[in-house]
């Protein structure tokens, strides 16, 4: 039903294009994209959410004090605000704003800033996402309800064009943080007219009521079919944003949207069919892409459930899979994982937590009470309802039944579906992907600390938590690296995580789009892209 609205939604699009001319190429003339997300975003509250879905919308939409650098993924731009300073040891950072206005014409302030950092920690919202903010002095306990004020945490309007961030530590790379939807603003007036200050889903997220501050506006949202944004006339660098809209589809499955790139409906496709990555690598495509991707594919372990309480099991498990025949034969992409941190960070220590080993994955399950898989309950694998993730699956379900007697179950599940279980802790395990915030190893280490709202293993660890902390107070960037590689190895020991492939980003892109540069976090600013209609037939 989902693919007919989509077919649906692009024919009224397709109608206006003449007999032959495909959609993309009267897209591009008028300065549209049509962009595949993947999927049907949760949401579009920027304090809510934690997908790429809805990542890739919010930031359309938004714009914090830096933006992201239209090249490359360790620096960035100028955002809302114009320069900024730390003090001398970085744990105090002051930012200068320029005048910009809220997508309906109301003045943006520091104050904004502020009333947005208050929301995402207050703890009613509950805000999964809400650690990113903990390298803010005090902020982690206001969220937390040690304390009640938040004139306690390090966040302060200086005046209506200045804000000062007191940390915990000292932290030079802080900027790179700062390009996250968590850290952007948000537009105080809306969020009261509708009660939403610590409430979830009031509908202020919807085309009529939302107010952002990003190079785009959104005003279409037909669920399940597309949302649209368009330019905005109040963005402060209106005159450099050369497309005339976006519009996002949520098309799911890898051999759909490769087959609606190629009839001319997309002007990019969020990934590339295993089965045709070989072909469009032999022949040079001009329309593939392949490049770094700093992301780590890997399974998520529910230790609440008493299946997977026992670490030799969870262990049993990463032994059995070979991660090598993965990559070369399956998804025909990147490398096996050797932990959770991908490669791409100078001086951090890369060691080899993962060992494909059948006879001692068959030797700890054993150990644990169940030889050969006998008497362990039937475990569950909860996935996105993506063809890809279902062929990984299928593969890892294939190995854990030869190499260890195991009998796992797959379940798919749609993008909301699976992110509102895996909040909610229903299930044994799931497949996903985490893409670093910004390129640095605490944005994947930080994650499975006890209090992070990314967390939904139920793994906790006080020494665990004590190394990420430790590392958020060192100074010396050596030392910091090596303590975060002490964490990684305590988290791959007790094995909540099962790590699986470092894989490169792969997808189909129109040549006639221009300004898409290859970013290793994915974060390519919209404001940059264009169309060159001259490349058009």
């Amino acid at each position: 039903m989902i693919r007919a609205l989509i077919i649906v939604s692009l024919m009224a699009f397709i109608s206006g294009c003449g007999p032959s001319e495909p959609a993309t190429q009267k897209a591009a003339r008028d300065g549209v994209l049509l962009f595949n997300n993947r999927a049907e975003p949760r949401d579009l509250d920027h304090h809510v959410v934690s997908g790429f879905p809805e990542n890739r919308v919010i930031k359309a939409l938004m714009e914090g004090l830096v933006g992201e650098h239209p090249y490359d993924s360790n620096l960035v731009s100028p955002g809302i605000a114009k320069e900024w300073e730390p003090s001398e040891d970085y744990s105090v950072w002051t930012f200068h704003f320029r005048e910009s206005r809220w997508a309906n014409g109301d003045w943006l302030t520091a104050h904004d800033f502020v009333y947005a950092y208050h929301r995402i920690l207050h703890p009613e919202l509950g805000a999964p996402y809400a650690g990113m903010l903990s390298i803010l002095k005090n902020a982690e306990k206001f969220n937390l309800g040690e304390i009640a004020s938040f004139e306690e945490v390090g966040v302060k309007a200086l005046d209506d064009h200045t804000l000062q961030l007191e940390l915990t530590g000292p932290t030079p790379y802080f900027p790179l943080k700062l390009t996250h939807y968590t850290w952007f603003p948000i537009h105080r007036p809306t969020i009261e007219r509708h009660n939403a200050f610590s409430r979830r889903d009031t509908g202020w997220t919807r085309p009529e009521n939302h107010i952002g501050n990003g190079p785009f506006v959104l005003t279409e949202w037909r669920p399940n079919q597309r949302i649209t944004v368009s330019r905005n006339s109040y963005y402060w660098d209106f005159d450099n944003v050369r497309l005339q809209a976006i519009q996002f589809f949520p098309i799911q499955d890898a051999q759909t949207e490769e087959r609606m790139f190629q009839t001319g409906q997309l002007h990019k496709t969020d990934s590339v069919p295993f089965n045709n990555r070989e072909h469009y690598r032999e022949r040079n495509d001009p329309a593939f892409r392949q490049e770094p991707f700093f992301a780590t594919g890997y399974i998520g372990l529910n230790l609440s459930h008493n299946k997977l309480a026992e670490q030799k099991i969870r262990r049993a498990l990463m032994h059995a899979i070979d991660r090598e025949r993965i990559v070369e034969r399956v998804s025909k992409n990147g490398k096996a994982a050797t932990g959770f941190v991908p490669r791409g960070i100078e001086g951090f220590p890369y060691v080899d937590h993962l060992e494909f080993n059948p006879e001692k994955g068959r030797e700890l399950l054993k150990q644990a009470g169940y030889p050969n898989g006998q008497g362990l309950p039937r475990i569950n694998l909860m996935i996105a309802n993506v063809d890809t993730s279902r062929t990984l699956a299928e593969v890892l379900q294939s190995m854990w039944a030869a190499e260890l007697g195991i009998e796992v179950q797959i379940q798919n599940r749609e993008w909301q579906v699976l992110i509102s279980d895996m909040d909610s802790g229903n299930f044994d395990m799931f497949l996903l992907s985490w893409v670093g915030d910004y390129m640095d190893p605490a944005t994947f280490l930080n994650i499975m600390g006890s209090n992070d709202g990314n967390n939904r293993t139920g793994f906790a660890s006080a020494e665990y938590d004590a190394l990420l902390a430790k590392a958020g107070q060192t100074v010396d960037a050596d030392e910091r690296l090596q303590i975060l590689a002490e964490a990684e190895k305590l988290l791959l020991e007790e094995m909540p995580i099962i790590p699986l492939s470092f894989a490169d980003m792969m997808y189909l892109l129109d040549p006639a789009l221009k300004g898409w540069n290859p970013k290793q976090l994915a974060d390519q600013p919209y404001k940059y892209l264009y169309f060159d209609t001259e490349e058009l037939p």
